[in-house]
């Protein structure tokens, strides 16, 4: 692994725990964990094309670590948190998860 490989994979590592621990917010339009849904589904979005470029020039290693980043995040979102919502729908282990976002805060 050359030495951007190893930094390329602590940026999208530092990416992912920032969108995991950054907090969600009210906004007037948005309440608080819609906004932290929006917050780590954006850091894993954005980590995955830096996590492949890390893995270049092995595509296998490339598809791994984007493999890996889906599988960790998705199971997060999906036994901590309250962040997997398709449909309008939130999926989660964990029944109080699932209750539905609060009213933003501006009404």
């Amino acid at each position: 692994m050359t030495a951007q490989s190893q930094i390329l994979t602590l940026v999208g590592f530092a990416i992912l725990l920032a969108g995991m621990l950054v907090p969600g917010w009210d906004t007037d339009r948005i309440p608080k964990r819609a906004m932290k849904r929006r917050v780590y589904w954006t850091a894993t979005v954005v980590a995955i094309p830096v996590l492949f470029v890390a893995g270049l020039p092995d595509l296998q290693s490339s598809v791994a670590f984007v493999a890996t980043t889906l599988i960790l995040m998705v199971g997060w979102a999906y036994f901590r948190t309250s962040n997997l919502k398709v449909g309008g729908e939130i999926y989660a282990a964990y029944e109080p998860n699932r209750e539905p976002d609060p009213p933003p805060r501006g009404g």
